[in-house]
């Protein structure tokens, strides 16, 4: 790994977790060369918030952008198509190169950590998305203290098209299937939480644990029924 004063030490990967899209190095470097950022709560920020991203933009290093949160709780799609939930838009300049680097808030602290931008032409278009600090502090404390990360399991997928939590499918040996859900079944609560999206039931679900039980309440033929289901691994 190199340092800001050109000076290059080993590291090591302690875990990575492509759901999140997010990883934890360990280098092996003198203290005097460490001077970690002050991590911010994601939760506290709001749209209009000026905010900073650091990053190597098309290889140029230590290039800063600014801009505000232009919107919260947003959905991203992760490596391994599980979505990233309350992830921070932006319009600070972000492009290829900045991926991996902070979004700070006016305070200097870390509020997020730059993954993604939507463009039809590939660059910057006023449009980033960062992995908010919450999320980040949640992963990061598992890599650490295990190596992995890992995150509650439905086992189902939404009709994007609907405006409700509608059953495109559902996957088997899962613990959806386990517990009699169908395809055109609609979610309406977990654990007691309306779920009026698919956001919604995304979000739900990543606030529990593998193992942990969850009453589901959903609508089938016009009748409304409950279950409890265990929540599995999602897979990698």
């Amino acid at each position: 790994m190199r340092f800001w004063d050109g000076r290059t030490y080993s590291a090591s990967v302690v875990g990575t977790d492509r759901s999140t899209d997010l990883a934890v190095i360990k280098v092996d470097a003198p203290s005097s060369e460490l001077h970690p950022l002050r991590v911010g709560d994601s939760t506290e920020l709001q749209v209009g918030d000026g905010v900073v991203a650091i990053g190597s933009p098309f290889g140029l290093e230590e290039t800063v952008t600014s801009g505000i949160v232009s919107a919260l709780h947003r959905a991203i799609q992760g490596q391994t198509n599980f979505t990233i939930n309350d992830s921070i838009q932006t319009d600070a300049a972000i492009n290829h190169g900045n991926s991996g680097g902070p979004l700070l808030n006016t305070q200097g602290q870390v509020v997020g950590v730059n993954a993604q931008i939507k463009s039809d032409s590939g660059g910057n278009e006023g449009v980033g998305f960062s992995i908010p600090s919450s999320t980040v502090k949640s992963v990061a404390s598992q890599l650490i203290a295990s190596g992995k990360a890992v995150h509650a399991y439905l086992g189902v997928s939404i009709d994007s098209t609907a405006a409700n939590a509608l059953l495109a499918g559902v996957q088997d040996n899962t613990p959806a299937a386990s517990a009699g859900l169908k395809k055109g079944d609609v979610i309406t609560t977990l654990n007691g939480t309306t779920i009026a999206s698919g956001d919604d039931l995304s979000r739900a679900i990543d606030a529990h644990k593998p193992g942990d039980k969850v009453s589901v309440t959903y609508k089938r033929g016009g009748s409304e029924h409950s279950v409890t289901v265990t929540l599995g691994t999602r897979p990698n």
